[in-house]
């Protein structure tokens, strides 16, 4: 048995990709090991401790719990919900949905496995809203081949998605404060 966890095995227990390992083990701070093991045929791969593997995956499974004061900024930031066409030539109709910060860089990551791979559409979303997107845009007429992999009517994705992001407000939409707010302070 190995002393290690590869990303990979992780994103495959957790149920996510393994860019979303990624940016939460750099927001947790683990230190990452580039380790050969068991299930990576000789090759050094990107690793963490068991300690550090359990730690992780009980992040995940708190993810339900409430958030605190430090998290809520993130989830109020606004970045991109998005679908991919991945393989348009042999797949048309496999679509990968999701959230990102940055579109450009996303896509490139992308690309990497998939040359050929284009935005659909993409739409100013809330870190917040992400799971509700995905579940609103994935509600009907698509099957799930893993993770934020569907195949389905890409036209059905598309409509789905801008009905769910027109009835969300935009980012220049915030409430004014009250004259009554306890946050304006003691006068």
């Amino acid at each position: 048995m190995s002393d290690f966890v590869t990303f990979r095995e992780l994103a495959d227990q957790i149920g996510v990709e393994i860019t979303t390992i990624r940016r939460n083990v750099k927001r947790l701070d683990l230190e990452i090991r580039n380790e050969k093991t068991e299930t990576s045929k000789g090759a050094r791969v990107q690793c963490l401790s068991i300690d550090n593997a359990n730690l992780l995956i009980s992040h995940f499974e708190n993810r339900d719990k409430p958030i605190s004061n430090s998290d809520s900024a993130a989830l109020d930031r606004f970045g991109y919900f998005y679908i991919i066409q991945l393989i348009p030539e042999a797949v048309p109709d496999r679509v990968k949905i999701g959230y990102t910060d940055n579109l450009e860089t996303r896509l490139r990551e992308h690309q990497t496995a998939a040359p050929t791979a284009k935005y659909l559409g993409h739409w100013k979303c809330k870190r917040s809203w992400d799971q509700a997107a995905m579940d609103s845009i994935t509600r009907t007429d698509c099957s799930l081949v893993m993770n934020e992999v569907y195949e389905g009517d890409i036209n059905g994705f598309l409509k789905r998605a801008d009905e769910f992001f027109k009835v969300m407000p935009k980012d220049s939409n915030k409430p004014g404060l009250s004259e009554h707010s306890p946050l304006r302070g003691f006068k």
